[in-house]
């Protein structure tokens, strides 16, 4: 590395130094002053390579502060650098794939034997199936965090719903008490009204009993008056009869 950029350097530093020739409208004029400016040595071209900035290049969407704890845990050697990231990132997307699949058997099982069909050996094979079962894991005791939180949601949904229920039936319960006690009030009030609605209907049968009793006297004393007229008629009639005959009577023979 370090022979190709001293390399580099000898070109850069051959191609500033050779001359340049002048411009043909400016070698037909007689003599010209160069300009200070343009007789200053041009600065030299940086060429220091810069490990992290390639490893920025080859992950744009890595985090820098990754890549770096990446870069030093390798050693600072960049070919096992892009190596142990490439392997990070392949175990993150593994990782994303087991929680996706943490509640299907038969896909958690694909991906437990493609993993063991890459192992290079038994104590590979044994860290990549503890690492998964314990993704599997965690995923599945995320999962149940998460539905505990929703179903702890609803029921504080529910709860908040039946308080507001049960405030809105007290709300009622006490408006129903408060109409109650007026009608309580309105019949106590009313209680004296009916008492003197009573006597008044006691007076009146008392009265309707004796107009009644009264009727049924007259009645009586007009049935026997009638019958007192027919038999004064009848005596009258009969005294009328007596008088005739005595009146037309022919005299007496002796």
């Amino acid at each position: 590395m370090a022979a190709i950029v001293e390399t580099r350097k000898r070109c850069a530093a051959a191609f500033l130094d050779e001359p340049s020739p002048a411009p043909a409208h400016l070698a037909k004029r007689g003599r010209v002053t160069p300009c200070a400016g343009s007789m200053a040595p041009a600065p030299p071209t940086s060429l220091v390579f810069d490990p992290l900035d390639a490893l920025r290049h080859v992950f744009p969407h890595a985090d820098p502060r990754g890549l770096e704890a990446c870069f030093a845990a390798s050693g600072r050697d960049l070919h096992a650098t892009v190596q142990a990231y490439h392997a990070h990132l392949a175990k993150d997307e593994l990782a994303s794939r087991l929680a996706h699949a943490a509640g299907d058997d038969e896909c958690c099982a694909g991906l437990l034997l493609e993993q063991m069909a890459a192992a290079t050996n038994v104590p590979d094979a044994k860290n990549r199936a503890t690492w998964m079962l314990g993704v599997i894991r965690n995923a599945g005791a995320e999962r149940a965090v998460r539905e505990a939180a929703t179903e702890l949601a609803r029921l504080r949904e529910e709860n908040a719903a039946l308080r507001e229920q049960a405030e809105r039936s007290a709300t009622e319960g006490a408006t129903l008490r408060e109409e109650n006690a007026a009608l309580a009030q309105r019949a106590a009030a009313a209680e004296p009204d009916g008492s003197v609605l009573k006597r008044g209907v006691m007076v009146q049968q008392r009265r309707y009993e004796e107009t009644e009793r009264a009727a049924a006297a007259m009645k009586k004393k007009v049935a026997e008056l009638e019958m007192a007229n027919y038999e004064l008629g009848l005596w009258l009639r009969d005294a009328e009869a007596s008088r005739f005959l005595a009146a037309y009577r022919g005299p007496d023979v002796f």
